[in-house]
């Protein structure tokens, strides 16, 4: 009985080496197809991780290596990519995607001429329409990273009307010394043609700079109906550099202004300022500048004066709106006192986006001016107040596919209501204007 019940055993022990040594192990994972899901999880660590150790096991593997360099280069490896996608080529020279590869693995580094030589090997095989356009999208990439020269600008042509045109005063009868004086002369409403001209250059030392140099050109021009004298001509000239870095962009500039007015020498200007923006958070934005000028009436040195201005203000954005305020002061020394003058003023400004590419602007400033003597004739130093109200409307009517050049049309009206303690100097003025502007 004891040997029947040993021989049992024993027949099961070998039945179940048996079954034990006849079944295969699970095999090993394999590591191209783990590598490849991965990727396609975008699991960039982890197939780096993988793949790094499939390497050091078979480190000749083309496959393993292609997918290495796809894993190093996503997970911010660079240099490890390009190490990667040169040991598939020297397994097959004519591997184009691992050309593609190593082109954008140098061009993240920086070494643009070895990027655009592997970019053109992979083009001069006619390779698929898809793979082109990419390949055309990195070279213009690329281009754009190294020009040195950016132009840009504006053009508008409008045309207005203006209700006052020469600033008429409410009252055609003042006050003067006790006695009252009838005014000859009446407010005159004109219609105008006005352009705008505004052209900058900025030019980049290099890729990425921090620091540039910013030139602008600007021309106005208002010719009115009949009112001839008025005809307004400006040019004005600024250059200087411009700091930009994380939240913070810094501007400084030399400026020269020269204004005619019924094509006569008016006004000649030259200046200096400096400006800041400070983005607080992605909502709020600090805007804060002065300038300093000295200015050259041509017929009337008595105005001759140099002028300070001081602004500040924040700008609050969110979604499709955009709130600004603007604290400003100026302060003017003429070379006659009763020309020199201190100025305060406040401004509000809202913008929005609307659908369809249209968009609205409504805006007020208040102003009060306190002259430093007694006006002659008057007896009293000039003080005005002055409301300036503004809305507007415009609409996008073509943009190009990179919104660099767009072409627009704008609706705008601004009235002025002008209050003074000297008679002379109140009046009010409405200017409705329609224009198109061309932006490149």
């Amino acid at each position: 009985m004891e040997k029947q019940r040993f021989g049992c055993c024993l027949a099961a022990l070998a039945l179940l080496a048996l079954v034990l040594f006849s079944t295969p192990l699970p095999a090993a994972a394999d590591p191209v197809a783990t590598g490849r899901q991965l990727l396609a999880e975008r699991q960039y660590d982890e197939a780096y991780q993988l793949l790094h150790s499939a390497f050091r096991a078979d480190p000749g593997h083309p496959e393993i290596n292609f997918m290495l360099g796809r894993a190093a280069f996503e997970s911010g490896r660079t240099e490890e990519a390009v190490m990667a996608y040169e040991r598939v080529l020297l397994h097959n020279p004519e591997a184009n995607r691992a050309k593609l590869e190593l082109a954008r693995s140098y061009m993240r580094l920086g070494s643009r001429e070895l990027a655009r030589q592997y970019f053109h090997e992979v083009l001069a095989t006619n390779p698929p329409e898809a793979v082109w356009q990419n390949i055309q999208r990195f070279l213009a990439a690329m281009d754009a990273a190294e020009k040195r020269h950016f132009l840009n600008g504006l053009v508008t042509v409008g045309v207005g009307h203006d209700d006052n045109v020469n600033t008429f005063p409410g009252n055609d009868t003042v006050r003067l010394n006790g006695f009252q004086f009838d005014l000859d002369g009446e407010e005159k409403s004109n219609w105008l043609l006005n352009t705008n001209l505004v052209v900058n250059h900025i030019y980049r030392p290099r890729y990425n700079s921090p620091l540039n140099w910013k030139t602008s050109f600007t021309n106005y021009n208002a010719f009115h109906e009949s009112a001839n004298d008025m005809d307004l001509n400006l040019f004005g000239l600024s250059t200087g550099p411009t700091w930009r870095r994380d939240r913070l962009l810094l501007q400084a500039a030399v400026s020269f202004t020269h204004v005619d007015l019924g094509f006569d020498r008016y006004l000649g200007m030259a200046g200096l300022s400096a400006g800041a923006t400070w983005l607080l958070s992605p909502q709020w934005a600090l805007n804060g500048g002065i300038e300093l000028r000295d200015r050259d009436f041509y017929q009337n040195d008595d105005r001759d004066s140099t002028n300070l201005l001081i602004s500040l203000g924040p700008v609050f954005s969110h979604g499709d709106n955009r709130l600004g305020l603007t604290l400003g002061y100026e302060t003017d020394d003429a070379d006659v006192e009763h020309h020199s003058y201190d100025r305060r003023r406040v401004t509000l400004r809202y913008d929005r986006k609307l659908p369809a590419d249209f968009a609205a602007f409504a805006a007020m400033r208040y102003q009060e001016t306190d002259y430093d003597d007694d006006y002659p004739l008057f007896n009293k130093a000039r003080k005005d107040e002055s409301m300036f109200y503004s809305l507007g409307v415009s609409k996008v009517f073509w943009r190009s596919g990179d919104s660099r050049r767009s072409f627009s049309g704008q609706l705008s009206y601004a009235y002025t209501d002008a209050e003074s303690n000297i008679e002379l100097f109140e009046y009010t003025k409405g200017v409705a204007n329609l224009a198109l502007t061309y932006t490149f």
